[in-house]
């Protein structure tokens, strides 16, 4: 695990196309917490827009996540998409990373230690041919240790991503 990033590394600026010019608007559920006894329902919304910010096609992202236990994360960022082929269909990579606020529920989520968390995220989807996509994403959230408590948090969302 320990050379796992610059693996997904290689897969974000190695010899893949990038995504299209779309932004998409994002709606996911799955599970919070997903190694531990105590886990939640997690859910929602995502907007990832058209404009790359770098040649590497790094696109802004900001979205809201929730838990039954009332939960918050709101968050920023910035995304890439990577398809296998190049064609207007099929099978792509996706990364994910950022800064958010999160908003800790007192229910039974894992209290992560500070408001400040990062997000990790990498998965796979497919792009149908009228361009709406479906994925399965493994999220990581962590304060990187700037807290003596930094428990951490994973999640596995399904996504379905709608163009704009």
């Amino acid at each position: 695990m320990r050379y796992g990033w610059l693996v997904v590394l290689l897969l974000m600026v190695g010899p893949v196309w990038a995504s299209n010019d779309d932004g998409y608007a994002k709606v996911f559920i799955g599970t919070y917490d997903m190694f531990r006894d105590n886990q939640d329902t997690q859910y929602g919304v995502e907007a990832q827009f058209a404009d790359g910010l770098t040649r590497y096609d790094f696109k802004p992202l900001v979205g809201l996540m929730r838990t039954r236990e009332q939960s918050h994360y709101l968050y920023t960022g910035v995304s890439r998409t990577s398809f296998f082929a190049q064609s207007e269909t099929g099978l792509a990579f996706t990364f994910s990373f950022g800064p958010g606020l999160y908003f800790y529920g007192d229910g039974d989520d894992t209290d992560l230690g500070h408001i400040f968390e990062l997000r990790s995220s990498g998965g796979l989807l497919w792009e149908f041919a009228d361009a709406t996509r479906i994925g399965l994403h493994y999220s990581h959230l962590s304060n990187a240790s700037i807290t003596e408590v930094n428990p951490g948090s994973e999640m596995v969302t399904l996504t379905y991503e709608l163009p704009f």
